[in-house]
């Protein structure tokens, strides 16, 4: 049984370092962040994690057929928080900032870092007196000179396009 529970752990650490690999190097995604489902990678991680720790802890305290379904439980609880104060606030909020960043066309903001000719420069703007920068590209592909102020025409890939007001 120990050999189980540590296969779980090996196998759940692994798994969540894949994923993480994925995620960061080749632009995996969980998904739609319009559907927040409990079966994402992540939360499966966690299961087989804790499963596989908590069986190996348990196993030393109590009978390998009463460590089973205590480990199942365990690693189902601590899924189901993960799930609940992780996933789905950073999935509302991952949502909710991509509603905001689209709202900002037609706001105005300033050059702080001059945009030469077809290239990308640096602009400040505000929002509910925080300030925000980013990187932006003339529309016209024109230089901007620095501290020029300017309208945010479009965002794509995080990119700002914009235009001299």
């Amino acid at each position: 049984m120990q050999l189980v529970f540590s296969v779980m752990l090996g196998v759940g650490v692994g798994y969540a370092v894949l994923g993480f690999l994925l995620g960061e190097f080749i632009g995996h995604s969980d998904g739609d962040v319009t559907s927040i489902s409990p079966l994402k990678p992540h939360v499966i991680a966690t299961f087989i994690i804790v499963f596989g720790g908590a069986g190996l802890l348990l196993l030393r305290v109590v009978a390998p057929l009463t460590a089973v379904p205590l480990a199942a439980l365990i690693g189902v609880a601590a899924a189901f928080l993960f799930y609940r104060v992780i996933v789905v606030p950073l999935s509302r909020a991952q949502s909710t900032t991509a509603i905001e960043i689209q709202s900002l066309v037609g706001h105005k903001a300033q050059v702080t870092e001059r945009i030469p000719e077809g290239q990308f420069g640096k602009i400040t703007y505000k929002v509910n007196d925080s300030t925000y920068t980013a990187p932006a590209r003339a529309e016209d592909g024109n230089e901007i000179a620095r501290n020029t102020f300017v309208e945010i025409v479009h965002i794509e890939k995080n990119a700002y396009f914009v235009r001299v007001t």
